[in-house]
């Protein structure tokens, strides 16, 4: 039976369903994957240097950060732990988290911003990083973003965030994150040829996975994300993923390839460089967020399954923006710790709301 609507997505969920259903033949997916390789192989070197280029227009300003009057460097780790964990529920693409953070640092850099706005403005960056990246039934609305902040923000200072955030960056939103990099490097090295790209094509989803683990946890650390470019945090995560899984590939090889692509067109990498910051992961401290990433992402997907073979869920259907189990706001606000110590160090949901609206909308929260 025809629907009666003239609505041009009226059979929109039937075509996504069908979408998946061809999608998830393993022999189709292994033509489409060798056809992408050999069709892009022919056009890396272009690829890199438009990254590049954009790259070198997008880079936020440390020096300009640092001289924010209200917001400090220790407090970026706590909302880039919030905001990941909001990605993490929302199941949104792994480029919406690195874009989040460039956009942040990019404002912070030409605004200053104060303590109350932190995390409104970012909870609008992963709003426009959502919009700009992630599909439409993906993207959190109003409420959901009221939701997530615990009724801190109203939907009209969202909306006024936005506006001032696109003015403030001229529109220039998409910027290279550091998985895109991870991508063209990756079949570069693959597609030389040599005894290097034999291992790396053998272990190449390892490789590519621990460089994105590596990469999202670069973001938490300033003096790692600030001291590199996103081009160089993916080529220093590739390397310290070959020597954490212990490959034979030489990585002085790799390393001088990649000065040796990038020329002068960026700060020259060396084996300096990669050893700190090979030291450093092995003592960097995990976000409880990318624990919830990484760690239990599996017991959460056999859950799920479970879930599915009861006949609750259908695993046809696309995943839905989530209207509950929001991740609370990061961390109490000066009116809250002052309220804390008068109760002798509790304080009851109701009232941790109440204050925190006071703190952030009564008191006259503008941008």
């Amino acid at each position: 039976m025809i629907p009666s609507t003239s609505s041009p997505d009226a059979y929109h969920q039937t075509r996504v369903v069908q979408s998946q259903i061809k999608s998830s033949n393993s022999n189709l997916q292994q033509m489409e994957r060798k056809t992408h390789t050999t069709t892009v192989s022919e056009y890396q070197l272009e690829m890199l240097e438009h990254l590049l280029s954009v790259e070198s227009c997008t880079l936020p300003n440390a020096s300009l950060i640092e001289q924010q009057p209200e917001i400090k460097l220790s407090m970026r780790p706590l909302l880039l732990d919030f905001l990941m964990e909001v990605i993490t529920i929302l199941n949104l693409s792994r480029s919406t988290f690195p874009l989040t953070v460039n956009l942040i640092d990019r404002y912070c850099s030409t605004r200053i911003v104060k303590k109350q706005h932190y995390q409104l403005l970012g909870l609008t960056s992963l709003w426009i990083s959502c919009k700009n990246l992630d599909p439409k039934f993906k993207i959190p609305t109003l409420n959901d973003l009221r939701k997530i902040c615990v009724d801190s923000y109203n939907k009209e200072l969202f909306i006024e965030m936005e506006k001032h955030i696109l003015k403030s960056l001229e529109w220039v939103i998409n910027s290279p994150t550091f998985d895109a990099f991870v991508d063209v490097f990756l079949n570069m090295l693959v597609s030389v040829g040599d005894d290097n790209a034999l291992v790396i094509k053998k272990c190449y989803n390892k490789i590519k996975l621990s460089s994105y683990y590596l990469g999202e946890l670069f973001q938490f650390y300033p003096n790692m994300y600030f001291e590199y470019s996103p081009s160089q945090i993916a080529i220093l995560a590739i390397m310290s993923s070959i020597s954490t899984l212990k490959l034979s590939v030489n990585i002085t090889t790799i390393l001088d390839l990649y000065n040796k692509l990038l020329g002068n067109t960026t700060r020259q990498l060396t084996m300096e460089n990669f050893q700190s910051v090979y030291k450093a992961i092995r003592v960097l401290a995990l976000p409880n967020s990318l624990q919830q990433r990484y760690c239990v992402n599996q017991n959460i997907n056999n859950g799920a399954n479970n879930h599915n073979n009861n006949g609750n869920v259908n695993p046809n259907l696309p995943p839905k923006t989530p209207k509950v189990s929001m991740p609370l706001t990061p961390g109490p606000s000066p009116e809250e710790k002052i309220s804390r110590k008068r109760h002798g160090g509790h304080i009851d949901p109701p009232m941790m709301v109440h204050e925190r609206k006071r703190s952030c909308i009564d008191l006259g929260v503008r941008i």
